[in-house]
């Protein structure tokens, strides 16, 4: 027993934690497996201590194994750096088969971390020799500290394997629509007709109060087919984009983008808020860019996943074990705003292939042990990610990359946490978030639960003390079961929006459930047609803008009509054809004709009538669109009026009845903007800028304002790029909002 606790727990060395025996292994089985794992799978502690001591972070870790040619070398002591110390032959790079090694050394924008860039890449199978004796310095003056230390590069080369991830994700997506649904209950709004025949039917089954805002949802029937699309609470698109490959994770960054990944060109893609491509972020280092997460940072940063498949002979390690299996590992980067990799962390280097939990078996031909499938900025600037195969969160240090602590759910082969209160815990999760309150949300898949449920989850996680407490879960009671994919997102109002991913039977894609556990809103997409996640978020096209976005009508006698115009203006150096308009209350119509452009930069009157035929409130949201055959762009106006068969005659006039702050345009804005804000009665008005920080910036107003509409611009010319916010007060009415600054 003392050598079984000796191999067992060497498996897992690097993290000194002790690892539950698998009952089918003999030992003669796990003793090769221990001397295989602790010298092929992961780094020598003892090489890593000697080698690194004087540093913080060193990529790739000394004496790692299987590092791809491509790989880069990352060195950070720490502290600040004096750039001009930093010559090209400041490190010594050999290769025992290619040789020395020029290239360029760079300082990344934290000023901290050096990169060495190879001019060419290394050669597979080779042992890669880095030694630096001297000449860089800090900023206070004192030198680096010497250092030496090996690294040995992988002797394939992924494209041989005989399948590659593309072609093994693509043939697990496709699985997935075997899958039988039962069709759901009629939507209680009428679709839009003006969309593609191939375009997912959109149905609302429950809709009671719903949060405000606009779905994000990326919906994929196929490998060739996807769509990007915004849609409001009614189903009705504001935008969408079909292509011929599938998107996933179509999500707001905190910088104001949009972003998605591309199946076919394996990258993810940033655009603006007049939809057009602005960047492009993949994994660096030779490795492939993985479907399931990118987080750009505050400080323009991004967080990515990769894969990297191993070639392995498990047969000499597992009783049955395949002599020709693919073992997958988990790649975690972190990009600096020059796209170079700053930060590198490699399972390999961590865990242990026997961390996997007991459905994934040794001798399948492909063998993900990982599958990371999240990544979390914590609120201490550490990582949290979701391991879904292995049941487990960890946390990793950002400076060190040493893990900080694994929290496992039901299937866990590591965890250092007592539940408290959840004897079910999770199994196979996705979207671990740290939340605003300090608490961490999940979607619990469930795939090892018995019987099979998912659940979304909120834990509170003391982690001086190791405990976990469940203070928020939600389920359906006919155990609604989703085995792959899913999400929970919560809002600044305390609902949370679930999206259900691969879901079984009569069951929904997305439900809005409030903070007491009730139903607001759920939404369903037909058979067969997959959704990775759902999320919420306010937004507004910039392509092309109304002034005003809403208009009131006073009251109007029932048969007579009020009119009003908005100006509908073009901020693109291209024209925009108009071709349609919608909205759902009979009592507002557009009096202009459709089709009709609007120029570059230009501007076009638009007129609306508002005729109610019975007393009451009426309220309608009128769509703008510019339509393609692979697109749609909408700009949206609130359309609000009141009849009133008592009065005798017809006012036309627009008479502000509401406080309202609007988003500012253009956003994002360089360096000028328009802020528009109304209220409804003489009051004092101040309207103040702070930066991301919460420091005061600027004062725009602070004076007594009569009722009614009024435009501020802000010039922003003095001021470095980054996200800043406005603030309005008025009496007892107050509202903030967050604009972005892009120089």
């Amino acid at each position: 027993m003392i050598l079984d606790s000796i191999i067992i727990t060497g498996i897992n060395f690097r993290s000194k934690r002790t690892v539950k025996s698998h009952s089918k292994f003999y030992w003669y089985h796990i003793c090769k497996a221990y001397i295989i794992c602790f010298f092929v799978l992961s780094s020598t502690i003892f090489a890593q201590k000697s080698a690194t001591r004087p540093y913080q972070f060193i990529s790739p870790v000394p004496n790692s194994k299987m590092i791809l040619p491509e790989t880069n070398i990352i060195i950070r002591e720490g502290e600040n750096i004096d750039e001009e110390t930093l010559p090209d032959n400041s490190l010594n790079v050999f290769g025992s088969v290619s040789g020395k090694h020029q290239g360029s050394i760079v300082l990344s924008d934290d000023k901290k971390t050096i990169i060495f860039k190879p001019f060419i890449s290394f050669i597979r199978g080779e042992t890669v020799y880095v030694e630096y004796s001297g000449g860089m310095r800090k900023v206070n003056g004192d030198e680096l500290h010497p250092i030496n230390f090996k690294f040995e590069i992988s002797e394939t080369d992924p494209e041989d394997y005989s399948r590659s991830i593309n072609e093994i994700l693509e043939q697990e997506i496709r699985s997935d629509f075997s899958i039988s649904h039962k069709p759901i209950n009629k939507s209680l709004f009428s679709p839009d007709e003006d969309l593609p025949e191939d375009f997912p039917t959109i149905t609302i089954s429950t809709y009671s109060d719903p949060s405000e805002g606009f779905l994000f949802i990326s919906p994929f029937s196929s490998s060739d087919l996807g769509y990007l699309i915004i849609t409001d609470n009614q189903g009705i698109p504001i935008f969408y984009r079909r292509s011929n490959s599938q998107k996933h994770g179509f999500t707001l960054q905190s910088n104001g983008l949009l972003t998605y990944f591309d199946l076919n060109t394996q990258c993810f893609y940033a655009i603006d808020s007049s939809y057009r491509v602005v960047d492009t972020f993949k994994t660096g280092n030779g490795y492939v860019t993985d479907i399931h997460e990118l987080q750009i940072l505050p400080n323009g940063h991004s967080l990515l996943m990769a894969s990297d498949p191993q070639p392995m002979r498990l047969d000499t390690i597992v009783p049955g074990g395949n002599p020709n299996a693919t073992v997958v590992g988990l790649i975690i980067q972190e990009l600096d705003s020059r796209k170079d990799v700053v930060f590198q962390w490699r399972s390999w280097d961590h865990f242990s292939i026997f961390d996997a939990t007991e459905d994934i078996h040794f001798d399948w031909f492909w063998i993900d042990y990982v599958h990371g499938n999240a990544i979390d900025l914590d609120y201490d600037g550490n990582l949290l990610v979701s391991c879904r195969h292995m049941d487990e969160i960890t946390k990793i240090n950002r400076q060190t990359g040493d893990i900080i602590w694994r929290l496992g759910g039901e299937k866990a082969r590591n965890n250092d946490f007592q539940f408290i209160n959840d004897p079910v815990t999770f199994s196979h999760q996705h979207d671990i978030r740290r939340l605003p309150n300090g608490n961490i949300s999940l979607f619990d898949n469930g795939n090892l639960h018995s019987p099979q449920f998912s659940r979304a989850l909120e834990y509170q996680i003391d982690e001086e003390n190791h405990t976990v407490n469940l203070v928020w879960n939600f389920n359906y009671a006919s155990s609604l079961f989703s085995f792959g994919m899913g999400n929970t997102q919560r809002l600044s109002n305390h609902s949370s929006i679930i999206g259900w991913g691969i879901r079984t039977g009569d069951s929904h894609t997305i439900t809005e459930v409030n903070e007491d556990g009730t139903i607001a809103f759920e939404l369903s997409l037909p058979n067969n047609v997959q959704n990775y996640r759902a999320l919420r978020f306010n937004w507004r096209t910039n392509l092309f803008i109304t002034e005003p976005d809403s208009i009131i009508f006073n009251s109007v006698r029932v048969g007579d009509s009020a009119t009003a115009k908005i100006s509908l203006v073009n901020n693109s150096a291209n024209s925009i054809e108009i071709n349609s308009f919608y909205n759902t209350d009979s009592a507002y119509k557009v009096l202009t004709k459709v089709p009709f452009v609007l120029p570059s930069y230009g501007n076009v009157p638009v007129q609306i009538m508002f005729k109610p035929v019975e007393d009451g409130y009426f309220k309608d949201v009128l769509h703008i669109r510019s339509d393609t055959e692979t697109s749609r762009v909408a700009q949206l106006v609130v359309l609000t009026g009141r009849a009133d068969s008592t009065i005798s005659s017809v006012d036309n006039q627009t008479v502000v009845s509401t406080y309202r702050l609007e988003q500012n345009y253009p956003n994002p804005f360089n360096p000028v903007t328009t802020i528009q804000y109304q209220i409804p009665q003489a009051i004092r008005v101040t309207l103040i800028i702070y930066d991301v920080l919460g420091r005061y910036v600027e004062t725009l107003v602070n004076e007594e304002k009569p009722a009614g509409t009024y435009k501020i611009k802000f010039n922003a010319s003095q001021l470095p790029s980054g996200i800043y916010f406005y603030r309005i007060r008025a009496g007892n009415y107050s509202d903030v909002k967050k604009f972005l600054l892009l120089k």
